[in-house]
């Protein structure tokens, strides 16, 4: 029996089937693995993937957050110059701001992430130093995270 090759145009219309095979699902991705060919994630308009999952995109302007303070802080120049630690990185800055009574000063570290719109940010994040410079020295006064309420440790 003689093998006759497919002609042109069934292979193309071959071709054509696999490729919209695989691309339907219209607003849905699967990937390998995903039960009986399940939607891996549900995309919406204004939403992308990202290596972290779903990435809201930006729609004004920048937006501010809190952000614990998980490391020590530190005193400098006659206790008044606070040093604390942020993670930032991509489109995202941070402030050290300090609120002082005279019994406490609260810290709080404020992100902010200035991604603009259609913009892309890496997901690349670095730990910086924040500082802020207080009004009177620390002395007996207890630190106090802006972002859980709770007491820090003691500078050192």
């Amino acid at each position: 029996m003689k093998k006759r090759p497919l002609a042109p145009t069934a292979a193309a219309t071959l071709a054509a089937g696999a490729l919209l095979t695989g691309v339907s699902g219209c607003g849905h991705s699967t990937t390998a693995g995903s039960a009986a060919g399940q939607p891996a994630s549900h995309v919406s308009p204004g939403r992308s993937i990202g290596p972290g999952g779903p990435m809201q995109m930006p729609t004004g302007g920048p937006k501010t957050s809190k952000q614990p303070i998980n490391q020590p802080v530190t005193l400098a120049a006659q206790d008044r110059t606070v040093t604390a630690k942020a993670v930032v990185g991509g489109c995202r800055t941070a402030k050290l701001v300090s609120q002082e009574t005279l019994t406490a000063v609260t810290l709080t570290v404020v992100v902010t992430n200035n991604q603009k719109p259609g913009e892309m940010c890496s997901t690349l994040a670095k730990i910086v130093p924040v500082q802020t410079t207080l009004k009177a020295p620390l002395d007996s006064r207890k630190l106090i995270d802006g972002a859980t309420g709770k007491q820090l440790p003691a500078p050192k």
